[in-house]
């Protein structure tokens, strides 16, 4: 079922962006880029690929669960209100976009820029008597092929975290007699259920909600990018703080930990894990999609660091991959590495 809300043309009245200075994030946004304007039809539900809007549902059948959410969240964009789409995203939200360099792709945004974005997108920015991006008159996006898989950060909880691949995504955005597209064919979402997720004032905690409180925009174009980048190996440029592999230290300064010593890393994907104790450890690594593509068992002599080859003993593709340490009663730990070739 596809998610497509192209939406009709509108004249409503410009809003003036909030005053208070916002940051500049390094990298660009797929959806903020100059893109080349084109003269288009607004359609992006096309008969190439012959998705049904599912804005028209059938009353028997209506889309729940994390489908629903990003219905919610088209129809938001659709609508033009940065209220309704930011009532679908937690507090702990982040929007992961590569831009310029891929590198920038691990941090991403938070919550509070993002709506920044979307407040100029929706309702332009304007300063005294300059226009210094017009509002849009109608904003549309689709989404289809949707894959659900498990959340890397929380596998052992599939009842309250989710991913959700989708398999295309456009936005088409319309300004006067401009119209604006771009499409890509992966993004990856990361939901959580409403009674464990972190909110903020107002947001229902309730069991039957999703909420995402992650968004890896454009994963396709990832891939590409660092299957032409070759991934560092050997020692990293900076050394990584701290002792190194076995070194004894208190178990109390020892927080259980993940970091990558490159990134891009190469295939064989070495990090630094931090371990609190001696004895069994376990290092796993899932691609974006939730599924796991490496498992390693270790023995730590004794509290600190090690150094690991997490890909050793599989064949790792260009690619975002989670890496998730865990040891004993400690709180796993995951971080975000890129593999280039």
């Amino acid at each position: 079922m596809a998610v497509s809300h192209p939406g009709p043309a509108r004249t409503d009245p410009p809003h003036a962006e909030s005053k208070r200075a916002r940051p500049r994030p390094r990298a660009a946004s797929l959806r903020t880029r100059v893109w080349t304007a084109a003269l288009f039809a607004l359609s992006l539900a096309g008969a190439a690929h012959a998705a049904r809007p599912s804005s028209i549902v059938p009353a028997n059948q209506p889309v729940v669960g994390p489908q629903g959410t990003l219905e919610a969240i088209a129809r938001g964009y659709r609508d033009r209100s940065v209220d309704s789409v930011a009532a679908h995203y937690t507090a702990d939200w982040r929007f992961h976009t590569y831009g310029d360099t891929v590198i920038h792709f691990v941090n991403g945004v938070d919550r509070q820029y993002e709506l920044g974005v979307l407040q100029t997108m929706f309702h332009g920015s304007i300063r005294g008597a300059d226009t210094l991006r017009a509002p849009a008159d109608s904003v549309g996006i689709t989404m289809d092929g949707f894959r659900e898989g498990v959340d890397p950060e929380h596998p052992d909880s599939t009842q309250h975290y989710q991913v959700v691949e989708v398999g295309r995504f456009e936005m088409g955005i319309r300004s006067g007699k401009t119209l604006l597209m771009t499409s890509s064919k992966k993004h990856v979402f990361h939901f959580v259920r409403g009674d464990v997720a972190q909110l903020v004032p107002g947001q229902p905690a309730d069991s039957t909600r999703w909420y995402v409180r992650r968004w890896l925009e454009d994963v396709s174009g990832v891939l590409e990018s660092l299957a032409k980048s070759a991934g560092n190996c050997g020692e990293p440029e900076a050394p990584v703080p701290g002792p190194r592999a076995g070194a004894a230290a208190p178990a109390a300064s020892v927080a259980l930990a993940v970091h990558p010593l490159m990134n891009p890393a190469c295939a064989k994907l070495e990090v630094v894990c931090d371990l609190p104790e001696r004895g069994p450890a376990r290092i796993d690594v899932y691609d974006v999609g939730g599924r796991r593509m490496n498992r390693r068992d270790l023995t730590a002599a004794a509290p600190g660091r090690m150094t690991i080859e997490a890909g050793a003993g599989t064949k790792l593709s260009p690619g975002p991959y989670w890496v998730r340490v865990s040891q004993g009663k400690y709180a796993p730990a995951t971080r975000m590495v890129l593999v280039a070739r």
